[in-house]
């Protein structure tokens, strides 16, 4: 005789299978910290050593990157990778509920930088009045920073 598994049982399983899923949509991207960049011949803020290099941070393929949006952020990218991987900057839909699609997986080649100016924010800032900017890779070879003129 063939037994069916029961309801409780049913239950277990799509329940399991829900709360694996939604952990993943609903995970926090993980916070960039802006770097801003430093003005030569300012007195209120001294160019020394060290104070010009810039940090990159590994993707997250887990939970993605954010950072917080002024319109004055410059990101970088980084691939220290041998091969090409992608990224991409999650677009939310504008006024007229278009979405931009040319930062949707950006292949970056094997040891190369790409740069972006973040300049125009709509459609690229996330809905809730957070001002950030949520970034995706391929692989943990692509790494960002992001920079802050002044």
């Amino acid at each position: 005789m063939n037994k069916q598994p029961s309801f409780l049982k049913k239950f277990a399983c799509l329940a399991i299978a829900v709360l694996m899923f939604a952990a993943q949509a609903f995970a926090t991207p993980v916070g960039l910290t802006t770097q801003v960049l430093l003005i030569n011949g300012s007195v209120n803020a001294p160019i020394t050593a060290g104070s010009l290099a810039i940090t990159f941070t590994p993707c997250s393929t887990a939970n993605g990157n954010s950072f917080t949006a002024t319109g004055r952020e410059v990101l970088l990218v980084y691939n220290s990778g041998g091969s090409a991987y992608t990224f991409t900057v999650s677009s939310v839909p504008d006024s007229l509920n278009r979405t931009d699609t040319s930062l949707t997986s950006y292949s970056v080649a094997a040891t190369t930088y790409a740069a972006v100016q973040m300049k125009n924010l709509t459609g690229w800032v996330q809905n809730g009045g957070t001002n950030t900017v949520d970034l995706t890779c391929s692989n943990t070879a692509i790494e960002f920073a992001v920079i802050q003129t002044n």
